[in-house]
């Protein structure tokens, strides 16, 4: 199982960034993932910490074999993965 770790956040005119890192394989990349509030609202009703909706969304893209890019805004998962926006939500 891969191990993330949210490493920073950073507050952004509609959200937050983050720097995120996947160890799996015996290697490591380096994501950085911005997620709006409208998606942290959307994802978790506002009941966990967005790092945390962060967190479980690259386990949701590397659990259904999806590559996680090294830059990417949260909502454009949805384009890969359409389901998310019913699945997620059942994580929290």
């Amino acid at each position: 199982m891969p191990e993330i770790e949210v490493q920073t956040e950073e507050e952004s005119g509609r959200g937050w960034i983050y720097h995120a890192a996947i160890q799996r394989e015996g290697r490591r990349t380096e994501h950085t993932v911005t997620l709006s509030w409208a998606d942290h609202e959307l994802w978790s009703g506002g009941r966990v910490a967005p790092s945390k909706v962060v967190e479980e969304l690259i386990a949701f893209m590397l659990e259904r074999g999806r590559e996680v890019p090294a830059r990417f805004d949260a909502a454009t998962v949805r384009r890969w993965l359409p389901n998310v926006d019913r699945e997620l939500p059942g994580r929290f």
